[in-house]
């Protein structure tokens, strides 16, 4: 595998959100400078983006974050390139952010971002070709119909998938 075709914006992503959640253990008062909170919109924007680097829920929160992240983020960035990685993980983030000021104004972690990032997986396995109908739909149906229950129940994971669908949609995949 050639330098070019290693998932290293995954990797470096990971290893940034692994400092700060790190540091947020040694220093307690990371968490609530970098949390998603009101004053985001009075001007505290970096908010938008530096909740994603800190996580608010504890151990399983993290676990699960850092493995969705990794298993996710390498996917979309060696079969779909590293513009629609970003294009997801920021996309996907901002809408999860936005909509946690209405439905969870206080929170942190990178479940947002990679929701974006599932989101485009679920449309590269609906467009798959030379796979059965039935492998091709299963995640995307549960992605999808699981992002309308959570934005119905205010939960701020379904506006990310869906916008990383959204995302896949403009774009076809490379393979």
């Amino acid at each position: 595998m050639t330098l070019a075709r290693l998932p290293w914006l995954t990797a470096t992503v990971f290893l940034v959100t692994t400092a700060f959640t790190a540091a947020q253990m040694v220093w307690p008062g990371v968490l609530p400078a970098l949390q998603r909170q009101p004053s985001m919109l009075a001007g505290e924007y970096w908010r938008f983006f530096t909740a994603w680097l800190v996580h608010d829920e504890g151990a399983r929160q993290i676990v699960f974050n850092f493995a969705a992240l990794a298993v996710a983020g390498t996917f979309v960035e060696l079969m779909l390139g590293r513009t629609i990685w970003m294009l997801a993980y920021i996309a996907g983030g901002l809408s999860g952010e936005i909509a946690g000021i209405f439905w969870q104004p206080f929170g942190a972690g990178n479940s947002v971002a990679v929701c974006g990032l599932i989101g485009v997986l679920a449309i590269w396995q609906l467009r798959r070709e030379g796979v059965p109908v039935i492998a091709r739909l299963v995640f995307p149906l549960l992605c999808f119909g699981g992002a309308l229950v959570l934005i119905a129940n205010h939960d701020i994971h379904g506006p990310p998938l869906l916008v990383g669908g959204a995302i896949g949609f403009l774009r076809r995949a490379k393979s």
